[in-house]
């Protein structure tokens, strides 16, 4: 009786103890792209791979980032899925110095209500980027984006903005593209 106790006793833990790990896995496993798949869909080679984007320009706001010397590349989170998870990719350039015709619309992303709020410190606009999306093989749209950093909550973050007030378009790159992006 008392083997038979322990077995179950012991067998009811081990239910326990998968049960936990099983949800611990599902509630952080987060998808990352296959390098080799990323590097055909953009036709580049040699890519490094840095980590989430969230972007408003593919299919989902969950993206993945991917750079070389000269562009940084940002595809769907989700790319296994196929479809139309891979038929889409945005470039975002090397950037070029802000020049003087730029301070208005300096001013105006400094003015938009997100970046207005009590907990958004040292608000820098650093340069501007062109960035071309790609539906299908096909350049489907192209704009110049602003390279920002903010402090919020206590941590910087970076951000690629459209100046228009009316669209809030971005790609935010979290603490991983903070550092590896600012000079970029």
């Amino acid at each position: 009786m008392r083997k038979r106790f322990l077995m179950v006793l012991v067998g009811l833990a081990a239910v326990i103890v998968v049960g936990w790990l099983a949800m611990w896995f599902i509630a952080t496993y987060e998808p990352t792209p296959d390098q080799r798949e990323v590097e055909e869909i953009v036709h580049e080679r040699d890519l490094v791979e840095f980590g989430e984007v969230e972007g408003a320009f593919l299919l989902t706001p969950r993206n993945y980032g991917y750079y070389d010397s000269e562009n940084i590349y940002v595809v769907e989170q989700y790319l296994d899925k196929g479809g139309d998870y891979a038929s889409q990719y945005a470039v975002i350039e090397k950037g070029a110095a802000l020049t003087e015709s730029d301070k208005p619309v300096i001013e105006q992303l400094a003015a938009k209500e997100t970046f207005q709020n009590d907990y958004v410190d040292d608000f820098q606009v650093l340069s501007k980027h062109r960035v071309t999306v790609f539906r299908n093989e096909e350049k489907t749209e192209e704009h110049w984006f602003f390279k920002v950093t903010y402090k919020y909550d206590g941590e910087y973050f970076l951000t690629f903005v459209l100046p228009e007030p009316a669209i809030e378009n971005r790609f935010n790159f979290f603490a991983e593209g903070y550092e590896q992006f600012l000079q970029f």
